[in-house]
């Protein structure tokens, strides 16, 4: 090993990130003291400091790659914007957000052409009677993120929000947007029309943690399919109704930023015993496999009703008539703290940049109360604190 290049050292640093970070570290380190003009030994640097939760230290290392040549450019800009978010530097992150866009997945090309570049935010010289917002990402992303389609149009602006069919009827039946849709013809547009991709509204508007809107709460609660679900549910007479949820999408949780943030159904044992307590599941998709009816935790009577509905009012609608939701860092927790509902959300070590770094309270949603794990992986201590929390 003593013979290696630089570029040996790094690939193999690079390829245990998952496994090893301490050793990792040692091999990037050598790669760079080697050449250390190697952008890419910097960049995996920075992915294993941030792994260690040296979130400054992190940022450093990614500005040192941006410096160098043959940087992985798309890639450290995208992993800097959200170690800055998550240390609460809301300018440089959002600004440093928007590279996300160079990706080819963000393909804005057909908006574009009918009406040019996306809006610059409220000092764009254009004319701006009408906006488009395009949805991005996940589910929780839109639910998120929403709240700023309502406050352009509270100033006055037509707003139009163009997203996932799947939250469409919930948004349109459920929110104060005027306008809802998952197609855009050319006859939606008018000469003052503008767009602009939804999250990146948080650098148009400069959002920062004091000055994020609609935290109480902007998804009403249907009133109808909430009386449904109740009679529907069956629950005991006297007894609190807690929502569990514990899996996000697999396939975002495969980027090492987003690494285990989910945790099992079987950590959710630790809640049994409470007394006056029922629960129901509102896990769809993957994850579902792994419930248990007959795990020792009482369930609902419409437990099996509603695992088979797939539609997002019905999510809601059982949301409202929950008095709490526990969930892992997953769309339920944007769609029942959008709704104001209490909601107690498991975070791992190193959380996603939306939580912080510390602290039990979320700028982003008044009811969302934050558990943390002290150290990595470490899921038992966060329940443990949850059942206390709940017998307290």
């Amino acid at each position: 090993m003593s013979s290696w290049s630089a570029e040996q050292w790094c690939n193999t640093g690079a390829s245990i990130l998952r496994d090893d970070l301490i050793l990792a570290r040692r091999l990037l380190n050598q790669s760079i003291q080697l050449r250390p003009e190697t952008s890419s030994a910097w960049y995996n640097l920075g992915l294993a400091l941030h792994q260690q939760r040296r979130i400054p230290a992190a940022i450093r290392a990614y500005r040192h790659a941006l410096g160098l040549p043959h940087a992985p450019v798309d890639h450290v800009l995208s992993n800097l914007s959200q170690d800055l978010l998550l240390a609460g530097r809301f300018h440089e992150g959002w600004q440093t957000y928007e590279y996300r866009l160079n990706d080819p997945k963000h393909d804005h090309g057909y908006f574009e052409s009918h009406l040019g570049a996306a809006w610059e935010g409220p000092n764009d010289p254009r004319p701006c009677e009408h906006i488009v917002l395009v949805a991005e990402q996940g589910f929780g992303d839109t639910l998120q993120f929403m709240r700023l389609a309502l406050h352009l149009q509270h100033k006055g602006i037509r707003t139009s929000l163009f997203c996932q069919s799947a939250l469409i009827p919930l948004l349109q039946e459920q929110t104060a947007l005027n306008e809802v849709f998952d197609e855009c013809p050319p006859t939606t547009f008018t000469a003052n029309s503008r767009w602009c991709p939804l999250m990146s509204l948080a650098h148009r508007l400069q959002l920062t943690e004091r000055n994020i809107p609609l935290a109480g709460g902007y998804v009403q609660h249907n009133s109808s399919r909430q009386q449904r679900w109740k009679q529907q549910l069956q629950r005991k007479p006297g007894h609190q109704l807690i929502a569990l949820h514990w899996q996000g999408n697999i396939e975002h949780e495969q980027k090492i930023y987003s690494l285990g943030r989910s945790f099992s159904f079987n950590e959710l044992l630790q809640l049994k015993g409470l007394e006056n307590t029922e629960f129901i599941a509102i896990q769809k998709g993957t994850g579902l496999d792994q419930l248990r009816l007959d795990a020792g935790l009482p369930f609902v009577q419409g437990q099996e009703t509603f695992n088979r509905t797939m539609d997002f009012r019905d999510t809601a609608a059982v949301i409202a008539n929950c008095n709490l939701v526990i969930s892992s860092d997953s769309g339920v927790v944007h769609l029942a703290g959008a709704m104001g509902v209490p909601c107690w959300v498991g975070l791992r070590w190193i959380p996603e940049w939306r939580w912080g770094l510390s602290g039990t309270t979320s700028g982003w949603y008044d009811s969302v109360r934050l558990f943390r794990q002290p150290r990595q992986g470490d899921w038992g201590s966060v329940f443990k604190e949850m059942a206390r929390a709940l017998t307290a």
